[in-house]
């Protein structure tokens, strides 16, 4: 029996119990469930966004209550804005004979395609009361090819 083992490890041919680290193909799977797990809540760890255009501008809102206006990043393009919110808390709670201390953060971003070209230099963004208003302007282009259709 034991020439035949041999035989097969020569073949190419292991069971998985005769691996080195035979847990590895569960790990695999694990990680693969949860990188689509992750992928199908991406959605539910974004915030909302209002888009409208107007004659000569698109104006974005979204809300992003509970952050600093510090904690906000807004990078804009001719023809798409990425927002990306950081948010950081710690809190420490000290008593006698009792110590705590808790931190969490998190990071949500948004890539939203603006429906006309933009001119990102002359964009203004504001933040208040955890709304963020972005205006761009469009560019000439684009408002003369909308006067041109009727």
């Amino acid at each position: 029996m034991v020439g035949k083992d041999r035989n097969r490890k020569r073949d190419g041919f292991r069971w998985f119990w005769e691996e080195d680290d035979f847990m590895e193909p569960f790990r695999e799977m694990q990680r693969e469930f949860q990188k689509q797990f992750t992928t199908l809540m991406q959605p539910l760890q974004s915030f909302p966004v209002d888009v409208s255009e107007r004659d000569k501008e698109v104006i974005i809102r979204a809300d992003l209550p509970g952050y600093k206006k510090e904690d906000i990043d807004v990078e804009a393009y001719e023809n798409k804005v990425l927002i990306s919110a950081k948010k950081r808390k710690e809190k420490v709670e000290q008593k006698e004979n009792f110590y705590r201390r808790e931190r969490s953060s998190g990071e949500l971003k948004r890539g939203i395609t603006l429906p006309a070209r933009v001119d990102a230099e002359k964009g203004k963004a504001d933040f208040s009361e955890g709304v963020l208003e972005i205006r761009l302007p469009k560019k000439k282009e684009e408002i003369e090819k909308k006067k041109k259709l009727l």
